[in-house]
């Protein structure tokens, strides 16, 4: 956990959950085609459709209730640990109801367990809407209906999917042996300019998420908040971000998206409306006596992405960090470094789930009472309450500067011309049913 990109897309296509996405990234039906949820939000009663699994046996509610309890004890080992610990129980109430109890108010469950790795499988088979067979070193899939008989009916159009680098995904693109490219992410970019791809092939998907660089080791030099709040204030986020030559990138400076519905107020860094050079002047000062009193300090290590992208990024990085008498290496994630490169889309449109990724459990440079308080906030009586917790720990961990946004993730895809079903949504998740449809 979490899934590979090809394997999120195939679990997503052919065991599905309770519900899914739509191709706009908007919460939709799944197993189940309706739902309620409890005035004091502590319960969500799921009403399923009447279907079958890919092996023609229907689907029942005590299975469902079986399968996707023992699906969260597994997803608590990984990534969903702290949203789940939330979740009371699954109970299956009827044939075709099934209720999931919260010990408190959880008010992004949905998008939650619309993700892929909330799919069902029984045996080895879920129930669509896709059905998938190996050919080759790929996957072809093909839409399942049933009949009035209730027998399997697999439609004649395919949709094959292969995992493969970027490189050869687009010279694949490029060579009409393929019609789509996802998952693009910054490190790659460059490889569009190289393959001539055209613009109005290119697609990008308005995702947030963070974007940034988390200080994972502290050492004498930064252990000092100070010093990170030095790093964080000479970075030039718009001329790093102009070196891609990418409108749709845009910088960040507060560690949840101040667009983001629910969040409240949290104050910026105070550096943030001064000039860049004013910036700089102020940390190479800052850095100049730290020095003063400790010695030279020794060339700050930086995980990075392989690809042409990252090489991009740490040029621009390492000048901004010589323009305040920084050193600074490259190195790739499985060595020592200082501070990672942090990259991911959000799986929530709620502030707990970015703070969640700067938690004690991921950096030794942390904040304990911030991950108190994202704690307390889950287990909130009411959503006032929960987003007031969430804004206080929002502030503890902008104060403490374990992390330093740059800008919002990046994702794009590469779509031929006339292709149906493909539309940019603000998940970066385009659902392998929709292809080929004219979903309007």
């Amino acid at each position: 956990m979490p899934l590979p990109l090809a394997s999120a897309y195939l679990r997503g296509a052919t065991a599905q959950g309770l519900v899914t996405f739509d191709n706009k990234g908007r919460v939709a039906p799944g197993l189940a085609n309706r739902w309620i949820v409890t005035d004091d939000g502590l319960s969500y009663i799921f009403r399923l459709n009447k279907t079958r699994w890919n092996d023609g046996r229907e689907v029942t509610s005590n299975e469902v209730a079986d399968l996707l309890t023992t699906r969260i004890q597994e997803l608590r080992k990984g990534r969903f640990n702290s949203e789940l610990a939330v979740i009371d129980r699954v109970v299956p109430m009827t044939g075709k109801v099934i209720e999931i109890r919260l010990k408190a108010p959880m008010p992004y469950l949905l998008e939650m367990m619309a993700q892929p790795e909330f799919g069902l499988a029984r045996r080895g088979f879920g129930s669509g809407p896709m059905q998938a067979k190996r050919l080759g070193d790929a996957m072809q899939l093909r839409l399942r209906n049933i009949d009035e008989k209730g027998d399997n009916i697999l439609e004649p159009e395919t949709v094959t999917v292969r995992g493969s680098s970027a490189s050869l995904a687009l010279a694949r693109y490029m060579e009409g042996q393929s019609d789509l490219v996802e998952g693009g992410r910054f490190e790659d970019f460059p490889l569009l300019d190289a393959a001539q791809i055209n613009a109005n092939e290119i697609q990008f998907d308005p995702v947030p998420g963070l974007f940034g660089l988390l200080f994972v080791e502290g050492g004498p030099f930064l252990s000092s908040r100070d010093n990170r709040d030095a790093i964080a204030m000479a970075i030039d986020r718009p001329k790093l971000l102009t070196a891609f030559d990418i409108v749709a990138w845009r910088e960040t400076l507060t560690l949840v998206p101040e667009s983001l519905p629910n969040r409240l107020p949290a104050p910026r860094p105070d550096w943030s409306s001064q000039q860049i050079e004013s910036r700089k002047t102020r940390a190479k000062t800052i850095i100049g006596q730290w020095e003063g009193s400790n010695g030279e300090v020794r060339p700050l290590r930086i995980a990075l992405p392989r690809g042409y992208g990252g090489r991009i990024f740490f040029a621009r990085l390492r000048a901004d960090m010589a323009s305040i008498g920084l050193e600074v290496e490259r190195v790739t994630i499985d060595r020592p470094h200082d501070l990672r490169l942090i990259d991911r889309t959000a799986d929530q449109s709620s502030p707990a789930w970015y703070l969640d990724q700067l938690s004690c459990t991921v950096s030794s440079i942390c904040n304990k009472d911030a991950d108190r308080l994202v704690f307390e906030a889950r287990m909130a009586a009411t959503i006032e309450q929960r987003a007031q917790l969430l804004a206080q720990a929002e502030a503890e961990l902008q104060e403490m500067r374990n992390f330093i946004p740059i800008a919002n993730p990046l994702r794009w895809s590469v779509a031929r011309p006339g292709l149906l079903g493909h539309v940019a949504n603000g998940r970066g998740w385009h659902l392998l049913q929709y292809l080929g449809r004219d979903t309007t």
